[in-house]
């Protein structure tokens, strides 16, 4: 079989498919006039599970985040583009040499802490992750990137002056609703969070209060949580918001109140 019959079968992901399936490079896809019949079982088995349904971030073993490659598989939630909103956010708030510890809630695949840690050389990050199968990915990009030690996993939040999240937050009753790939491959774990989606929102908030945290960073999926989340706290006011490629505030930030202070977006 010939690349242009895989390209008519599969579409723009045949490149990636094929490459991952040899173990080379998209040029070297191109180059090929043909395939032998050992390549071309290779091939149908990647295109196999893609058809099925699984995430091609899963068959690859790798998602884009940030510009770094981070290691992903069955277990831990694909990073978003969405969700780089947040270290937006956190590049408008906190200078580049700037000395801080932040907490990761929820970290998954680690790409959060790991991108922080890369951007702010300075910087410190505890890790809070329940499930064991996204602290391993979390771990090997940690390993990816050399920055054990300037992170460290902890059961509870310390006192640190950033709280950041992309938690669960899509009510129960919509994830049979979601895309195929979405709600049969990605854990439903990272992405439930009670039956309004409000669930770890209010534990965040509720553990953030008890630390001496000044920020909340938080990745939002509805309109609903922008509104409810902004009068959550009443130690926290929400001053700014990050809107994604589609005008959506995805990302919002709270900053702990001292004294009275008009809730004004900075």
């Amino acid at each position: 079989m010939k690349v242009s019959d895989y390209f008519r079968r599969s579409g723009h992901e045949t490149v990636w498919l094929i490459a991952h399936a040899l173990g080379v490079s998209h040029s070297a896809v191109y180059a090929h006039d043909d395939f032998s019949q050992e390549e071309q079982a290779k091939i149908e088995a990647v295109i196999s599970r893609r058809g099925k349904g699984e995430p091609l971030q899963y068959i690859l073993g790798e998602a884009d985040f940030w510009g770094r490659d981070f290691a992903v598989g069955r277990g831990v939630l694909i990073p978003r583009h969405d969700t780089e909103t947040l270290i937006e956010a956190v590049m408008k708030y906190f200078a580049h040499d700037e000395e801080f510890a932040f907490i990761d809630w929820g970290t998954g695949s680690g790409c959060i802490a790991v991108t922080l840690l890369m951007e702010f050389p300075n910087s410190h990050a505890y890790l809070i992750e329940k499930s064991p199968d996204a602290a391993k990915y979390a771990l090997i990009n940690l390993e990816r990137y050399s920055l054990t030690e300037r992170a460290e996993f902890v059961d509870a939040m310390p006192a640190c002056k950033l709280v950041i999240s992309n938690p669960p937050y899509i009510p129960s009753g919509e994830i049979d609703g979601l895309m195929k790939d979405v709600r049969d491959y990605e854990p439903h774990s990272a992405l439930d969070g009670g039956q309004d989606g409000m669930k770890y929102y209010r534990e965040i908030f509720a553990l953030a209060e008890k630390t001496e945290s000044e920020y909340i960073i938080l990745e939002t999926g509805s309109i609903f949580q922008v509104q409810f989340l902004q009068s959550m706290s009443s130690k926290f006011m929400c001053c700014d918001e990050v809107l994604d490629d589609g005008n959506f505030p995805r990302c919002l930030v709270f900053r702990r109140r001292y004294g009275h202070e008009e809730e004004t977006f900075r």
